[in-house]
């Protein structure tokens, strides 16, 4: 993964270093621009925090297209507002886990224990979110998933799922804390 910072005073992109430690959501702060490259893709995610000056939002996307001639002139340049992030990106990050219709078919043959698999794994990716969106400050997006975690919860009664050890899949003791 590349990815370039937009650094205002000298209006352009400077290329970031990646180490072993390194947490996306730390990086993505309001007032910040970020470029993406994603090979896999052939795409440059410009991403602006909520917080970025139009005057940074013109001139980052001016120059975005020299960054991405670097990497293959067929890339597409796709723009992103913080909090509007497509569910793509989010997966390509790792801000999310990926949707549960892909857990699906890497599972086993039963489809019953599919189906118990996939519920338990939107619920941890609902706490997860939750607990991200929390973060963030963004209190509606984080009632939605809350919401969701609970008619997620209401299902596993209903069904006869023991959701307390999908904390334990979850394999995070924050979350466990506060779910």
């Amino acid at each position: 993964m590349i990815i370039y910072e937009f650094n205002d005073n000298l209006d352009e992109f400077e290329e970031i270093e990646l180490h072993e430690t390194f947490f996306i959501p730390d990086l993505l702060i309001p007032m910040v621009t970020f470029l993406f490259i994603d090979d896999k893709r052939k795409c440059v995610w410009l991403w602006f925090g909520r917080r970025t000056t139009i005057r940074d939002k013109f001139v980052a996307a001016r120059i975005s297209s020299t960054i991405r001639n670097r990497h293959g002139v067929y890339y597409k340049i796709k723009t992103i507002d913080q909090g509007y992030e497509p569910q793509e990106f989010k997966e390509w990050l790792g801000l999310v886990e990926r949707r549960h219709v892909e857990v699906i078919i890497e599972q086993e043959d039963d489809p019953l224990q599919n189906i118990v698999n996939s519920i338990k794994h939107l619920m941890i990716c609902k706490a997860k979110a939750y607990r991200f969106w929390t973060l963030e400050g963004d209190s509606e997006r984080a009632d939605e998933c809350y919401l969701q975690w609970i008619v997620l919860c209401q299902l596993c009664d209903a069904l006869g799922i023991p959701y307390q050890s999908i904390m334990e899949e979850g394999n995070d003791e924050a979350e466990k804390n506060r779910l």
